[in-house]
């Protein structure tokens, strides 16, 4: 939901959004973030993620600003940057993948505004997970996969549906 009165930039930049908002040529875009099983499939991603690879452990962000364009950041549920990404306090390097846990009010056309935005500036991937129904799907550019065998993968990564939903 967007907050329906634009702010600069700067503004959005410098302020502390609980939860953090994405921010789109000048409107904050509110999700509803706060339920137990949107948190808890995010931090099952979070935990499992590192306890399967140890070396994602310092490259593994929940709720990462992402820097798309001078007027445009998401923040994606989590998402792994690549092993030479700069130290950047707002991510600016494409990570190399994005996930998107589905909250019961998403949409699929602001869902899939947010990914089209992350395939803007070069994420080779996303995983959107539905913590109710507990579906997953594998989003690459012009693609969508739904998970048929249990398993979300990109590149070297894999994660069974089943461990998120633990």
């Amino acid at each position: 939901m967007a907050t329906g009165t634009p702010i600069p930039v700067e503004e959005y930049l410098r302020t502390s959004w609980r939860p953090d908002r994405d921010y789109v040529e000048g409107e904050l875009l509110e999700r509803q973030l706060g339920e137990r099983v949107h948190g808890g499939a995010q931090r099952e991603l979070m935990f499992r993620l590192a306890s399967r690879y140890p070396q994602l452990r310092k490259r593994l962000f929940p709720a990462q600003r992402v820097q798309i364009s001078g007027s445009r950041f998401r923040v994606p549920d989590v998402c792994v940057l690549a092993e030479n990404a700069p130290d950047e306090q707002i991510v600016r390097t494409p990570p190399l993948l994005c996930v998107e846990v589905l909250s019961k009010d998403d949409t699929l056309e602001s869902l899939w505004d947010r990914i089209e935005d992350y395939f803007a500036i070069g994420v080779p991937v996303c995983w959107i997970v539905d913590p109710i129904g507990r579906p997953g799907w594998i989003a690459t550019p012009n693609h969508l996969d739904k998970v048929t065998d249990g398993i979300l993968r990109a590149d070297d990564i894999e994660m069974p549906l089943a461990e998120v939903f633990e």
